[in-house]
């Protein structure tokens, strides 16, 4: 079982600190590629510190592994949304999670290294396990509500299938600890579970590897290799008619403002295949979700009816209705992260330049 373990282990840890590497070094600029790079760092040591007793790293290198690692879960967490949610940053939300749940495990976790039994409430536990569960079960959420309006195929194809192993692999880990510390009382690993936790770690680790690493064929050639010019974001031939009838759809019928209209439902109305569609909004129009495409239309007619004297007193609510939003929260979060104000400011100012013109 040693040997195993270790094969599996190592590897792992190894892969992910040149990850973590990697990251800083090419994608530091990405809040995605930081997130990695803290990821990489806080599982490769969770690798390390769970160790086998034969295989374990000496003290003091061990209880700092063990406390640094505490949190890699809340990194999962955070990878998962940067990869699937659009202009993804980190809010106070995700501070503030992070920041809960080492108040809950740090003191468990320090707990178990000074040898302690029992001195910190089992309930302590089981919120932090509470906590978990509703990060993984959040992350699923986020890949299946994403998922029709997607209009990035590759992404939306690896909605599905990561976070179903994401969610399988960290539920496993989760209901096998908290499992074994129920029946046994004891926090520290038994040896099935070391071993299930390499082998469950490791297929991802080595599928991250296969996606992020390249090998650069200009090192064996010792100059750069001449790259193709990625072509410009347009409209091809074949989609022009396609183009049109949506241009009308929006600009002429204003579909955009009805309640709830989804990628399929504007397929159906233009009578073109849904991946079509889907292929032209992305590819020919550069929208990397539907919810973006629409917001296009239905924020151009928001400001105008804001900025118009003559509805001044029209209520920001139904402004937004009218346009299509389910509710003046949507709304409001589209309308700011498009203007960096919100609609009322935005209606102060443009009236105010109206009123002195």
């Amino acid at each position: 079982m040693l040997f195993f373990d270790s094969i599996l282990r190592f590897p792992a840890a190894t892969l992910l600190f040149i990850l973590a590497i990697l990251a800083l070094r090419d994608a530091r600029q990405l809040v995605q590629g930081r997130i990695v790079v803290i990821l990489s760092l806080t599982l490769g040591a969770m690798l390390i510190s769970t160790a086998p007793p034969e295989t374990r790293p000496p003290s003091p290198l061990y209880e700092t592994l063990r406390i640094f690692d505490v949190a890699n879960i809340v990194f999962v967490w955070w990878f998962t949304l940067s990869l699937f949610e659009d202009d993804f940053r980190l809010r106070r939300l995700h501070w503030g999670v992070l920041g809960l749940y080492i108040l809950i495990s740090l003191p468990l976790r320090i707990e178990f290294l000074l040898g302690y039994s029992n001195a910190i409430p089992f309930i302590v536990d089981v919120m932090g396990r509470v906590v978990a569960v509703g990060m993984v079960t959040h992350m699923f959420w986020t890949a299946l509500s994403g998922l029709k309006d997607d209009l990035i195929e590759s992404r939306r194809r690896t909605r599905l299938w990561y976070v179903t192993a994401t969610a399988l692999a960290t539920s496993l880990i989760i209901l096998g600890e908290t499992w074994y510390t129920t029946i046994t009382g004891d926090h520290s690993d038994p040896p099935f579970m070391s071993f299930l936790r390499s082998a469950i770690i490791l297929p991802p680790v080595f599928a991250g590897a296969y996606l992020y690493l390249a090998f650069r064929s200009e090192a064996l050639l010792f100059q750069p290799v001449a790259q193709p010019r990625p072509p410009a974001v347009s409209v091809s031939p074949k989609d022009q008619a396609t183009h049109a009838r949506l241009v009308a759809a929006m600009e002429d019928e204003h579909l955009y403002r009805e309640h709830g209209l989804g990628i399929g439902d504007l397929a159906d109305k233009l009578s073109v295949p849904e991946h079509q569609l889907r292929a032209l909004i992305n590819k020919g129009l550069g929208y990397r979700n539907f919810a973006a495409f629409l917001n296009q239309y239905r924020l151009a007619e928001a400001k105008r009816a804001l900025a118009d004297p003559e509805q001044a007193r029209t209520p920001i609510l139904t402004i937004a209705m009218d346009v299509g939003y389910a509710s003046l929260a949507t709304f409001n979060r589209a309308f700011k992260s498009e203007e960096g104000m919100t609609p009322s400011q935005f209606r102060s100012e443009a009236l105010a330049k109206a009123a002195q013109s």
